[in-house]
């Protein structure tokens, strides 16, 4: 009986050294080492070994029981000692895969960080070139951009497509609405539910005559196509601006009191300003006069223009770089 349970625990040994041989599943990952080789081929020596002492000495007489237990001994011995020898290479191993772990989970870290601060990176990017694209020019220099996708609403920035395509509708000089244009645009967009009241701006460049004769006419263009510019900014969808023959400006605007309208034109008025101008000669800045008015129900629009091309002329007189207006109810300016 004791032979049949010895016999049993020497097979079950057998098969355990036998399968610890065995290739895991990701073992291909880890080149294998002459270390772990000579420690797998000792312990089936030994294994070995010990079994065979183990069998002979069960099966051993009497006389010779003695010899023969202490030949498994000695095997034993050897064989625990591989054991010991292999139960450290596991731990190094162990200790091994850990700091693989960590250094691992820290490269993935730093990798996540980097990503992370990079596209934060392209996309203060982007906020800064459409900061930069939908400023105003107040020195003269183009905007600068650093991302490729913000070029095309650069340049749709740059002139506003109008919405007339009959060229006798449009000033040849900054390609916007003349006076035909401006009474055109508003008959389409005044019957829009959502319009408002309508105030009638008219911007007229202060010392305009000094101008004309200290500037060459491309100059005098680019004046006028930059201070268009400037009135586009502040456009709004009902809105409508007009480039006058006179070389004025008319902003049509579409706003639900006098104070948003009177705001509206006074920042256009500053935004003139602070920007620079570019001529053959340097640089240059100009100011802006101009005149107010709510258009009334029973005047044309020709008419409340030249009403409010006369209130102009009261921001003139009172020194320029202003908005007229007239006073509530009465007629007269302020």
């Amino acid at each position: 009986m004791s032979s049949i349970t010895i016999n049993g625990a020497l097979a079950e040994l057998a098969l355990s050294v036998k399968n610890s041989n065995k290739s895991a599943f990701l073992d291909f990952f880890r080149k294998s080492t002459k270390e772990e080789e000579a420690l797998a081929h000792s312990i089936l020596s030994t294994s070995s070994a010990f079994q065979e002492s183990a069998l002979f000495w069960s099966e051993s007489m009497e006389k010779s029981r003695s010899a023969m237990f202490e030949r498994m001994i000695s095997a034993r011995n050897l064989y625990l000692i591989d054991i010991d020898s292999m139960i450290d290479y596991q731990i190094f191993l162990i200790n091994d895969s850990v700091m693989l772990a960590k250094m691992t989970t820290l490269i993935i870290f730093t990798l996540g960080i980097l990503i992370f601060f990079y596209y934060q990176w392209r996309l203060n990017q982007i906020y800064r070139d459409i900061k930069s694209a939908c400023s105003i020019d107040v020195d003269g220099t183009p905007p600068k951009m650093t991302m490729e996708e913000i070029d095309f609403l650069a340049r749709r920035l740059a002139r506003k497509a109008p919405n007339i395509t009959n060229l006798a509708l449009l000033n040849p000089i900054s390609g916007i609405n003349n006076e035909k244009g401006m009474v055109t645009s508003y008959n389409i967009k005044r019957n829009n539910k959502n319009m408002g009241s309508l105030f009638i701006a008219h911007f007229e460049i202060d010392q305009h005559d000094k101008l004309i004769s200290a500037l060459s006419k491309d100059d005098l263009n680019s004046l006028y196509k930059k201070i268009v510019d400037i009135l586009s900014m502040y456009e709004q969808p009902l809105d409508v601006i007009a480039h006058l023959e006179n070389n004025t400006f008319a902003y049509l605007m579409a706003r639900n009191s006098k104070d948003s309208a009177l705001s509206e034109a006074e920042k256009v008025i500053s935004s003139v300003q602070d920007s620079l101008f570019q001529s053959d000669q340097g640089n240059f800045k100009v100011t802006l006069s101009a005149g107010l008015m709510l258009k009334a129900p029973s005047k044309t629009l020709e008419e409340s223009l030249t009403m409010v091309a006369k209130i102009t002329e009261k921001a003139k007189e009172s020194g320029g770089n202003r908005v007229a207006q007239l006073r509530d109810g009465i007629d007269q300016f302020r």
